[in-house]
């Protein structure tokens, strides 16, 4: 056995596998560098710590669950006059997780709520958070089934497991007394434990109608607001007003 072969042999029964893989590249960049001994091992252990933090990255993102990516830097506030450029770089420092405080971003739809709250939880997962994304409804359908379903139990388990939960369309959708109960219990746990972004179309007012209960109502909001910030988000959609189509000018788009 040669010296590399050697080598990649002993990375593998250390478990360095992108070293093993990108080794021939490792030892013709040194050579062609002509870099020290400590700088080529340097390179060697950097590159595989780079590696496993892009992969443990990629991992927290994909078992989040988000729908789909969106980033803080894509977030317009000159459409969403609601919240100052301080505002949002003091969110996405993320102190706030560390000190386990709340988000409840309020508002109608389609003015950037689901938007910044998936953007802080990818911000949050790139910083070394663990995250959970969820609709209220599937939670409500988790929240039901946990005792039965498998895979109900597990996302359950990785919400308990979080640093920050994200809990989107609440309000959108009424529930009954005994999801009310449910998700009462699971904010009860999760207090002073993870940080929660709540993004809902109502106001404090009127989340005892959709819950059907008042003094739930006033309970769940009283854990929730207990260390919370709440934007109030306002303005027009942003949907709506970037609608594209298919159709030419002049044609039934104009008339819509």
């Amino acid at each position: 056995m040669d010296n590399l072969q050697e080598i990649k042999a002993y990375a593998t029964t250390l478990s360095l596998v992108h070293t093993k893989n990108e080794l021939e590249q490792l030892i013709h960049e040194a050579e062609s560098k002509e870099i020290s001994y400590t700088e080529f091992l340097c390179k060697v252990l950097g590159s595989e710590i780079k590696h496993r933090q892009d992969k443990a990255k990629e991992r927290r993102i994909k078992e989040a669950g988000f729908p789909y990516p969106k980033y803080l830097k894509d977030f317009d506030l000159n459409f969403c006059q609601s919240i100052t450029r301080k505002q949002l770089n003091q969110l996405s420092e993320l102190n706030w997780i560390d000190g386990i405080y709340n988000l409840i971003l309020s508002g109608p739809p389609g003015v950037g709520k689901t938007h910044l709250a998936i953007a802080l939880g990818y911000q949050a997962c790139e910083n070394g958070y663990r995250v959970s994304y969820t609709t209220m409804q599937s939670l409500m359908q988790v929240l039901r089934t946990c005792e039965i379903d498998r895979r109900s139990k597990a996302k359950m388990n990785r919400i308990y497991k979080s640093n920050l939960l994200v809990v989107d369309e609440v309000g959108y959708l009424p529930i009954t007394s005994t999801e009310g109960n449910l998700f009462f219990q699971l904010i009860s746990e999760l207090q002073e434990q993870t940080s929660i972004i709540i993004t809902t179309n109502k106001g404090f007012e009127e989340w005892a109608e959709f819950l059907d209960d008042a003094a739930l109502a006033t309970a769940i909001l009283d854990r929730l607001s207990y260390r919370c910030d709440r934007i109030q988000m306002s303005g027009k959609s942003y949907r709506l007003e970037n609608r594209k189509s298919f159709l030419n000018k002049g044609d039934l788009a104009d008339e819509i």
